[in-house]
């Protein structure tokens, strides 16, 4: 759906068409390490038919696209909702130099509509990953309640470590601006979607947020999604080795 009432943020022009009023979580599913966030979201918007409310767009800082879905034109990222829910998801991985705008934006726009908990959701990538039944969460918490929520649902913590990316700015600015965000970390493949990983996250967030949603179809459709998500992924490693994600994968320069 194009149109409606527009609000500009952070170089980003949010597009206001449904009633995006009352969502206190909002899960922040973008293209990073084996696609977690972005399967993760994908599978909460199915499972719980949530409909689209806002649709983001910059025509300086995102590729000129139009989404086709059913016949019907629509924003390359949007936000859908149902209830206290709402999911962010974006069919163009975010170049580098969209990052920090697209991150101050989110915030802003979490902060200006009463959203109560930002909950970001990557992989993290494990060459241990091919030898795991279920795969391990970490999480990163900025807030007293994503703090509370981190040990409620027993992710360890994230004793030393980079984290690069959109994430990393929004955990900033979230922290600079008072914003709870809760970062859910999944041990996932590189550069592989991960549909297995995406299932312990999409369980962490029915934990959180109350919204009991099932991770049988998600386990079930694994196949299917990792080929019907390959170009995808194709695209999002591109775009992470432009953005330096391989620092990553060493540790801090502090180490005591």
């Amino acid at each position: 759906m194009l149109g409606g009432y527009r609000e500009e943020l952070g170089g980003f022009t949010y597009h206001l068409y449904g009633d995006y009023s009352g969502i206190e979580y909002l899960v922040l599913g973008l293209p990073d390490v084996g696609l977690v966030g972005a399967i993760t979201g994908l599978h909460l918007i199915r499972e719980l038919k949530m409909k689209d409310v806002v649709g983001i767009d910059s025509y300086t800082s995102m590729p000129p696209v139009v989404v086709i879905h059913n016949s019907e034109p629509m924003y390359p990222m949007r936000i859908y909702r149902q209830g206290n829910l709402g999911v962010l998801l974006t069919d163009v991985p975010v170049a580098p130099p969209a990052i920090p705008g697209l991150a101050t934006s989110l915030v802003r726009f979490a902060k200006m509509t009463g959203v109560k908990m930002l909950i970001s959701v990557t992989g993290m990538g494990t060459p241990k990953r091919i030898e795991a039944e279920k795969p391990g969460m970490y999480a990163l918490a900025v807030g007293r309640e994503a703090e509370i929520d981190a040990g409620r649902i027993g992710a360890s913590k994230v004793d030393n470590g980079i984290l690069v990316g959109p994430y990393a700015l929004i955990l900033k600015e979230a922290a600079r601006t008072g914003v709870n965000n809760l970062v859910l970390m999944v041990e996932s493949f590189v550069d592989l979607p991960d549909p297995e990983a995406a299932a312990v996250a999409v369980e962490a967030v029915s934990k959180i947020t109350g919204v009991q949603v099932d991770t049988k179809k998600l386990v079930e459709e694994a196949e299917k999604l990792k080929l019907r998500l390959k170009e995808l992924m194709r695209e999002t490693k591109n775009v992470m080795a432009k953005m330096g994600k391989s620092y990553e994968y060493r540790p801090p320069l502090i180490y005591t």
